[in-house]
Order: structure tokens, then C-alpha cells, then sequence
């Protein structure tokens, strides 16, 4: 397979995934924090206190991107490290912790890019509603200028939001995410003010940091009828995408929500807000890891509800059919829809029960044609005119011990670390390398990769597995 040479690979973390030090330097409590400290929520009572440590371990961790040969780190701040109770004095530690990291980053070539809000929101704050309340548009935006004050002079491409539509539909009409609310008329309150934040955000660091990139980051889905039932549901696709996609796509590029959506949307908007969120990005970030099966239902919020795959697909550890025509037809809407944005796919990646041999290694021939199929789609939308600038496979694609509530957090890890230790394991047997200046037994340009049978089909990434069966959460409920 065959890159443009200025494509650029990265990978991506999420802070409560990694961080840790949940009880050092003042940091406060997360929405998460709680949300796992809850009996039921997670399996084992597991919680993310120590994680992988990143929060004292950065400087190796870097290390390792750094010899990856990624030249984007994709990171989350977390909101409670540097703001306790989500508004008012400002946690010096946290905040010169992330000056540290930012500062690391560039000493070792790495382009941050943060992102300001990947679900770990002050438990203060949820305790004044949350993202229910409306208040919480303009702490997110005191929030976002405080951090474009502190790392904008060094940070040249800013996150927004990781996928406010999860937190909006999984966190608070299902509650299988934080906060675990099931209320769908409260979800649809959470949309609105999240996507106004994301408009204010935006315009607050066009003016503090007017130099950066900015953009906001989308799980995006392609619906599917079941086949047997594809005739008396095919009519759910566009309302189902329209939920899901079109709630969060439209107001940003179009200034309203879906036709489907505005009746109920409705009560949540007031005069002037569409036009808050309507404010040009530089960027789409895309996170897409599998179609979504629907099929017709009754008594419920939405005429509709999640099912399981056709039988016939290969599926994920985590249940998750594999279907790279999916991923190309979400590239091909952006490009056909919404004007070809640029786009980052800024997580992507599968899980499996990863058996290690007598050497201690994985040979995981399903991740390999995993990553195959999705990145030939991948090119065949670069091909038909989807402007594709990077792939940053993730989430927690650097690190991670499995210590996370977020249930897709094993889908593609490149290292491991021990649960009491925190050492970082050994690499499986499909090592590869993002660039040639890193060290390999074959050295390869990111922009020219041969096709299977070489290891990961790519030779840009080093796939050090995550063992689902000993370090994985196992959450109550499945997207």
C-alpha cells in the first residue's frame, strides 16, 4: 500500500486511560472516578487510580513514541488535574504537569496534539448538573482559555471534544458510560450544550492561539438494516445516522440539526446558538472501528435499537463485526456531504484474545488483516477524492494495562504494562515501524508499505498487544 508522503501517523491516549496519580499533586475527581467506584459499573470493581502511571512515567513513555517514529501524539487533558472543582482556582501542579509533557514532546520531535475533553468532567461539576446544566458552556469555555494561555504558544493542533456523541448517548440516555444517566430527554439537553461548547471553545482559541489547527473528533457510523429484516427497517438508516452522526456533523457545517432531529431538539436551542456552533473547523477527526446493526423497536425513545451482526462477519473480541466498506463509506459521506473535510482518522483498531507462544510473543494474524482491510479502505476513499491527512490508530494505542471503564480501550494497544509493576512489556511478533529512521530488521518508508503477508501488512506500527484476558475491563454492556 502506497501513502502520500506527507501523510502523517500518530498515535492517540486518553488521560484517565493512562494517567494515573489520581491522588498526587491535587488533581480532583472525575465523573469517571465515581462512575467506576460504583458496585455493577465495571467488573472487579477496577478503578484508574494508577493506570498506567503515565502521569510519572511520561518521559519513557515518549521514549517509546518517539522510536515508534510517530510524529503525532494525540493526548486528552485532564479537566479535574488542572481545574478541581471544574471552575474557579486553577491546580498549579496540573497544569505544570502538562507544560512538562508538551515540553517533552518537542524535545523528542513529537507534534501535541491535545485534546481538551475526552469524558473525564469534574465530578464538582456534575454535581451541579453536569452537561445538563447549560452553565456548563461557559466553564468549558473558561476552561479551554486557561489551557490555549498555558500551551497554545507551543501546541499547534487542538482537540475540542473526543466524541461528544458517546457522551451524549452512551453516558446519558443508555448510562453505560459516565455519568450513567438514562434519561433520553436529558441526552438530548447534552447534545445541544455540548455542541455549543465546542462553538465557543472554538472561537476561544481562534483568539488565543489563532496560529492552530482546530477541529473536534467523531466515532462516526455507517447504519445497517439486518439482512433478514433489511426491507421493514431500511427506513431507520437515516434516522439512526441522523441520531447518531447528523446530530454533531450538521450544526458545525450546516448551522442546524437534522430535519429528523429539530422537532426534539427544538426546546434545548435558543436564539443565536446555532450560529455559535457554526464556526469553520481545520479538521475532522474520524474514529470508526464497525458498522451498526439496527432493527425496528417498540415502547422506546427512538423507533430503533442497536443488533447483534449478521453471524457471517468476523467479529472482535468485543463483539464488534469487521467491516472495512463500513469505514470507506463514512470517509465517502464527509467527502460527498459535508464539503471533504480534512481528516485525521484518530482511532481505529481491533481487540482479540491475544494467545502468546514459547517466546512470549503474539502472532496475531487477525489484527494483521484487521488493520489489511481497514487501510486499503482507507485508500480506496484517498483514491476517490476523501481528503485523508493521518491515521492515528488508538484509543490508548500507546500504552495501556487494560485499567480503563472505556469499553474499547483494547482495541489496539502498542504496549503494555504490567498492573503492579507498570513495566512496559516486550512486543509481539509483528513488529514494525512507523518511519525508517527507527530500528527494524527491514527498514521501510511510511509511504511505500507492501501488502500482507508482511508483519501488519504495513510495517508502520509496532502492535505490542494488550492481553484481554488477564488485564481488560469487562464492562456491564457493550455498544
Amino acid at each position: 500500500m502506497r501513502f502520500p508522503q506527507n501523510f502523517a501517523w500518530g498515535v492517540s491516549t486518553s488521560s484517565y486511560q493512562i494517567e494515573g496519580g489520581a491522588p498526587d499533586d491535587g488533581r480532583g475527581r472525575s465523573i469517571w472516578d465515581t462512575y467506576c467506584a460504583t458496585p455493577g459499573r465495571v467488573t472487579n470493581g477496577d478503578v484508574g487510580d494508577i493506570a498506567c502511571d503515565h502521569y510519572h512515567r511520561y518521559e519513557e513513555d515518549l521514549d517509546l513514541i518517539r522510536d515508534l517514529g510517530a510524529s503525532i501524539y494525540r493526548f486528552s487533558i485532564m479537566w479535574p488535574r488542572v481545574l478541581p472543582e471544574g471552575t474557579g482556582q486553577a491546580n498549579e501542579k496540573g497544569l505544570d504537569f502538562y507544560d512538562r509533557l508538551i515540553d517533552a514532546m518537542l524535545a523528542r520531535g513529537l507534534k501535541p496534539w491535545p485534546c481538551l475533553y475526552h469524558w473525564d468532567l469534574p465530578q464538582a461539576l456534575q454535581d451541579r448538573g453536569g452537561w445538563g446544566n447549560r452553565d456548563i458552556v461557559n466553564w468549558f469555555t473558561d476552561y479551554t482559555a486557561l489551557m490555549a494561555k498555558r500551551l497554545g504558544d507551543r501546541a499547534e493542533n487542538w482537540v475540542t471534544f473526543n466524541e461528544p456523541n458517546v457522551v451524549a448517548w452512551i453516558g446519558h440516555e443508555e448510562g453505560r458510560h459516565a455519568p450513567g444517566i438514562t434519561d433520553p430527554r436529558m441526552a438530548l439537553r447534552a447534545t445541544h450544550h455540548l455542541n455549543l461548547a465546542h462553538g465557543r471553545a472554538v472561537t476561544a482559541l481562534r483568539s488565543l492561539a489563532p496560529k492552530a489547527g482546530l477541529g473536534f473528533v467523531l466515532p462516526l457510523h455507517k447504519a445497517r438494516p439486518l439482512p433478514q429484516r433489511a426491507e421493514q427497517d431500511a427506513h431507520l438508516v437515516p434516522l439512526f445516522e441522523d441520531k447518531w452522526n447528523g446530530a454533531f456533523l450538521d450544526p458545525v457545517y450546516f448551522g442546524h440539526y437534522p430535519e429528523s432531529l429539530q422537532a426534539k431538539m427544538a426546546e434545548h436551542v435558543q436564539d443565536g446558538d446555532l450560529t455559535e456552533i457554526n464556526v469553520p473547523v481545520d479538521f475532522m477527526g474520524v474514529n470508526q472501528y464497525f458498522p451498526s446493526y439496527i432493527q425496528a423497536a417498540e415502547g422506546e425513545a427512538w423507533p430503533f435499537r442497536h443488533a447483534e451482526p449478521p453471524k457471517y462477519f468476523r467479529r472482535t473480541e468485543m463483539n464488534w463485526a469487521i467491516d472495512g466498506t463500513a469505514f470507506y463509506e463514512i470517509l465517502m459521506i464527509l467527502k460527498e456531504r459535508y464539503g471533504n473535510p480534512p481528516v485525521f482518522v484518530t482511532e481505529n483498531g481491533s481487540a482479540f484474545l491475544d494467545i502468546p507462544g514459547k517466546d512470549g510473543r503474539v502472532a496475531d494474524h487477525d489484527r494483521i488483516a484487521y488493520y489489511q482491510e481497514y487501510l486499503e479502505n482507507l485508500l480506496r476513499a484517498s483514491n476517490d477524492g476523501a481528503d485523508i491527512r493521518g491515521y492515528m490508530p488508538g484509543p490508548c494505542s500507546i500504552i495501556s494495562n487494560g485499567r480503563t471503564a472505556m469499553p474499547n480501550a483494547s482495541a489496539s494497544c502498542m504496549w503494555i504494562t504490567r498492573r503492579k509493576s507498570a513495566r512496559r512489556k516486550p512486543p509481539t511478533r509483528t513488529c514494525s515501524r512507523f518511519s525508517p529512521t527507527t530500528p527494524c530488521r527491514r527498514r521501510t518508508p511510511v509511504h511505500d508499505m507492501p501488502s500482507l503477508p508482511s508483519p501488519l501488512g504495513l510495517r508502520f506500527m509496532e502492535a505490542w498487544q494488550f492481553r484481554r484476558t488477564r488485564w481488560a475491563w469487562r464492562i456491564i454492556g457493550r455498544i
